[in-house]
């Protein structure tokens, strides 16, 4: 154990009255050594000293003494797991490499540290800490200016973060970028060095690598190096150049990117000689500053990944003609017999490590985790395409045979035809797990119910695919199969559902019972009302946000189990089918209720927004209310609904006041308070004065020099735009009557209608004023920057104006086509997937009457409960990245739920203040 170094040199360095005197606290990630005593500096330089996983043991031991005998705070990355973690190359930049941070007590104690520590360390293996500067040319000490213990503060982006405080006393952010940039009025610890060269934001001039190749831009950037495009001076030709980072990707067995990359190299000219059309050619293999670089030819196009995904923008179903189809499947098969026939096992076959040519050729790139069967490397993968035995592996292990590479080629195939990732969250415990060919079995028979393609090769798909190596179709099985043989598992026929109209089938309406009553369960068994952080566990970004917020908060599922008590008899207590008792529901809304109402009380509250800010939680809080019946707790969000902001620099929904708008319109219809009535209309006056108009139209931007990741941003959609801020003005008009706020709406749908794009994929958006001046390619269909939010507030305004402006319905229509295309491909969240989208084509069905969107609502729901996985016996919808289940609302559960509580029950959209008023 790492800690039992520290706790060692204490006892040796330290007096013997004084060793009681250090703490030693082991984290979740970080171990903290503090010594008795110590005054925390809220900010200052810092030193960081990076290791390996081989060599964080001396390095700690080392760096421990120094920092023992100088009673000098620290903290370290508390196993060697966790050291790995720090130099994988898929770590932030920022904070890669970091195993042990300083917290010097004063500048002179950090000066005498740097040199000290810099002799302890000294040939010590590590990577470059990208963030800092180094403490001297080949030193393993770097320093940064930053914060040490400073309060967190609540950003105007709805999350906690430790802030520096600047000479004037004003918070500012601290930049954890991948470069050296402290703030400018730091200073410099060393004054008599050389300054540190300034990051200039003008164009950086070309630089020259290898005395040979003169890189013209990056194609992108990550924690094990850079991959860029150049130009070989020696002959004019184009070239992609890979950089590999010493020490990045280190691991106990010594190996480490730069090892992966020469192996790439070798690979390339071993397939060059056999089939050189099949590969990148390699050009030369260098070493530069320590990083080992790999010039290979330029291959015109893109990657597989990214050609599906303009094929389904293009024509929305994603699908090639027949004869494309065919040559495809059987160039990625040939692919793969390549390596195999070389005696190479490739691991990470996918979409991205494929190149699709103009002329419709294909290339293997990205050779790194490839081996000979037997032969110890590193056998990373990606998600979705790895099989079983491969997930099981060690990282370093023997490569294993060729067959891992067949259940690859499956998942990719049936990508490349459809657009999907055959991705599913681990069910758990693993003793009652599906098998994975069940799983596949039932997404490729969802698919094939209306993709003619995905039903030709469904027999190929799932032959590759067996979760058993010995089980696998072969690659001469294969290759049968397209030359029109049966296969081995039936000859490709019709669809048992190919004939039915597009929608649910018969049993889809027991399943979603089953996901919302195992959902609603799972909210309740998981709570946490006796922790005083979180109610809900979150991931690792969600744990910054808000507590109480809808984002990444309790209120989003808050509002679930209030919503989910008002319709117990409205037909939610027979779906629950005895899971969930009324009484334990309401038990659970109510603890759930107090928690977020007494946590929200120990918080700043200065933020307006529906998701990111108060609003929602006011809102979730007089929901859990009214379905109590509880007068204090009404009192309380009353309070808090009050005191929200009707005014600020941000304007959207998600963070600002148009959020805080739209709750004052719900607390108004369901208290009847005129208050609430007022304060609506005072926050719609304040966005009309806001409005900025542009020959585009009308926005309303976020100011920038606005403290937000947002700052200058003049969007379209829902979350942060003109389709949020458009809904709120219009709901404002039909609760005031004032013909201005009607007026403001309608040129905000003019100003959507302007920006929107048509064609076989449907009308999406670009998510911003600049990609529409820009005619960017780059759309979005989601709720929060894309078809589905503009669809929301389109369909009402064509309802509330008369339904008689076609272009409008046109729109409407358009967009339900734009989220039914992405079916195969969506996650299914709520902000940028399936659930948000399905919502919409609810909104649609039924302010149109056209009731194929609610076949296309029911159809990706359908998508939606493909993707579900079992914890503890229950069926629950995963968030966002398909890895977990998490609580909260627009990215997890509680907004799925959502929306099979409205399929079930009925009712209006959440976070609408629509409906019937509830007050007399």
């Amino acid at each position: 154990m790492l800690t039992d170094i520290v706790h060692a040199v204490i006892a040796r360095s330290a007096p013997e009255a004084e060793c009681s005197d250090w703490s030693v606290e082991p984290g979740e990630f970080w171990c903290h050594v503090v010594p008795g005593g110590a005054v925390a500096r809220a900010q200052g330089w810092k030193l960081h000293v990076p290791a390996t996983p081989l060599s964080a043991p001396l390095v700690l031991a080392r760096s421990a003494e120094v920092l023992v005998a100088h009673r000098a705070a620290f903290k370290f990355a508390g196993t060697p797991a966790k050291a790995a973690a720090l130099v994988s190359g898929r770590f932030a930049r920022g904070g890669g490499g970091k195993f042990l941070t300083v917290y010097p007590a004063d500048d002179e104690q950090f000066r005498r540290l740097a040199e000290e520590l810099h002799r302890a360390t000294e040939g010590l293996p590590g990577p470059a800490v990208l963030s800092d500067r180094r403490y001297r040319p080949g030193s393993q000490v770097f320093y940064r200016y930053g914060v040490f213990k400073g309060v967190r503060e609540l950003t105007p982006d709805g999350s906690f973060a430790a802030r520096l405080t600047d000479p004037e006393g004003r918070p500012v952010a601290d930049e954890r970028n991948a470069w050296f940039s402290p703030p400018a009025w730091a200073g410099d610890p060393f004054p008599d060095r050389p300054a540190a060269p300034a990051r200039s934001t003008a164009t950086a001039r070309p630089v020259l690598l290898g005395d040979r190749f003169l890189v013209r831009g990056a194609i992108q950037h990550s924690n094990k190096g850079g991959v860029f495009r150049a130009e070989d001076t020696r002959t004019g030709a184009q070239v992609v150049v890979k950089q590999a980072r010493p020490h990045v990707g280190a691991g106990l067995e010594g190996l480490d990117v730069r090892d992966l990359l020469r192996r790439e190299a070798a690979l390339l000219e071993r397939f060059g000689r056999v089939r050189p059309d099949r590969v990148p050619e390699p050009v030369e293999v260098f070493e530069q500053q320590g990083s080992v670089f790999l010039a290979t030819a330029s291959v015109p196009g893109a990657t597989l990944r990214r050609t599906v995904a303009e094929r389904l923008a293009r024509d929305g179903g994603g699908r090639p003609d027949d004869r494309t189809a065919d040559s495809l499947v059987r160039q990625l098969v040939e692919l793969v017999a390549t390596a195999h026939e070389l005696g190479v096992t490739l691991h990470d076959f996918n979409p991205n490590n494929v190149m699709v040519t103009p002329d419709g050729r294909l290339v293997l790139i990205d050779l790194e985790m490839a081996a000979g069967e037997g032969e110890r490397w590193v056998l990373g993968a990606t998600p979705g395409y790895t099989a079983p035995e491969l997930r099981a592996a060690d990282q370093v292990a023997p490569a294993l045979p060729p067959s891992v590479d067949l259940y690859a080629l499956g998942a990719t195939v049936l990508h490349a035809l459809s657009g999907a990732d055959p991705l599913f969250a681990e069910d758990l415990p693993r003793e009652t797990a599906r098998p994975d060919e069940r799983r596949l079995a039932d997404l490729v028979d969802l698919l094939a119910r209306d993709h003619p393609l995905v039903r030709r090769f469904s027999p190929l798909i799932r032959g590759l695919m067996r979760d058993a190596p010995e089980d696998r179709w072969t690659l001469d099985r294969a290759r049968e199969f397209l030359d029109g043989g049966r296969g081995g598992d039936g000859a490709p026929g019709e669809h048992p559902d190919a004939g039915r109209a597009p929608g649910a089938r018969p049993d889809a309406a027991a399943t979603r019972a089953r996901l919302l009553h195992d959902g609603i369960a799972h909210l309740l068994a998981t709570m946490r009302p006796h922790d005083p952080e979180r109610l809900w566990v979150s991931d690792s970004f969600g744990e910054t946000c808000d507590p109480v917020a809808v984002q990444h908060g309790s209120a989003g599922g808050v509002a679930l189990l209030a919503r989910a008590l008002d319709h117990w008899d409205a037909g939610l207590s027979t779906s629950v089918n005895g899971a969930v008792t009324r009484d334990a529901l309401a038990e659970g809304l109510r603890s759930a209720a107090r928690w977020t109402a007494e946590r929200q009380e120990t918080l700043p509250s200065a933020l307006p927004g529906l998701h990111f800010g108060r609003a929602g939680t006011a809102w979730a809080l007089l929901d859990a209310a009214r379905a109590l019946d509880d007068t204090a707790l009404t009192d309380r969000a009353v309070a808090l609904a009050l005191g929200l902001p009707l005014h600020g620099p941000n304007p959207d929904v998600c963070h600002g006041v148009a959020g805080s708008g739209l709750a004052q319109l719900h607390f108004w219809r369901t208290t009847g308070d005129p208050r609430f009535l007022d304060r609506a209309a005072e926050t719609a006056d304040g966005l009309l004065d806001a409005a900025r108009r542009t020959p585009e139209g009308v926005f309303w931007p976020v100011p920038e020099d606005y403290g937000s990741a947002l700052a200058g941003a003049w969007h379209y959609g829902f979350a942060h735009g003109v389709a949020g801020v458009g809904t709120f003005l219009l709901l404002a008009a039909e609760a005031t009557g004032e013909e201005r706020f009607l007026t403001a709406a309608t040129e905000a749908g003019a100003t959507l209608v302007t920006a929107a794009r048509s064609g076989p994929a449907g009308t999406l958006w670009p998510v911003d004023r600049a990609r529409h001046l820009s005619d960017s390619p780059e759309l979005a269909r989601h709720w929060c920057s894309g078809s589905s939010g503009v669809g929301t507030f389109l369909v009402r305004l064509w309802a509330a104006t008369g339904t008689s402006d076609e272009a409008l319905r046109e729109l409407v229509d358009g967009a339900a086509l734009a989220v039914r295309a992405g079916r195969a491909t969506d996650s299914p969240a709520t902000c940028h997937g399936l659930a948000g989208n399905a919502e919409f084509l609810l909104d649609a069905a039924e302010r149109t009457g056209d009731e194929s969107h609610r076949a296309a609502a029911e159809l990706l729901v359908e998508h939606l409960a493909a993707q579900a996985v079992l914890r503890d016996g229950r069926l629950l919808v995963p968030d966002e990245n398909r890895r977990t289940v998490l609580a909260e609302y627009a990215t997890g559960l509680a907004g799925s739920l959502s929306l099979l509580l409205r399929m079930r029950c009925g009712g209006p959209r959440a976070w609408l203040p629509e409906g019937r008023p509830a007050h007399p």
